[in-house]
């Protein structure tokens, strides 16, 4: 239990982001069609919206979670990689939405997790060490 209080202290902006994207994923999985909209981002929202895509997404966070906890660092690069293909999709939507007339501050978090997760990765320790 101490190994894992310590993980927590020293890297719980890893363990943030996973449990942030799997919350996102069974998000739209709860909530069908959360962002459907006639704008011009439609194609994005509809692949956003669809289980294909909130299934790997829930699955990634809480794989992600689950190996930060059993303290398996060998996937971390992978899974970072996979959170910033996801935050920056969710990022492009919502400025793209924001944009074209509807006001909301959602990209504003999707700016900020996007940016956890590249300096995580930039500067973060994802060696398997």
């Amino acid at each position: 239990m101490g190994d894992l209080i310590q993980r927590i202290r020293t890297d719980w902006h890893f363990l943030v982001i996973a449990l942030t994207t799997t919350a996102i994923g069974l998000n739209f999985l709860i909530h069908p069609g959360l962002l459907e909209d006639q704008s011009a981002y439609a194609f994005i929202v509809n692949v956003l919206d669809d289980a294909v895509f909130s299934i790997p997404i829930s699955v990634s966070g809480g794989v992600g979670a689950i190996l930060f906890l059993l303290g398996k660092r060998q996937f971390r690069a992978v899974f970072l990689v996979f959170y910033q293909f996801f935050w920056m999709i969710l990022l492009l939507a919502y400025v793209w939405r924001a944009l074209n007339g509807f006001p909301n501050s959602t990209w504003i978090m999707a700016l900020c997790i996007n940016s956890a997760v590249f300096f995580l990765a930039l500067w973060g320790d994802v060696d398997v060490g």
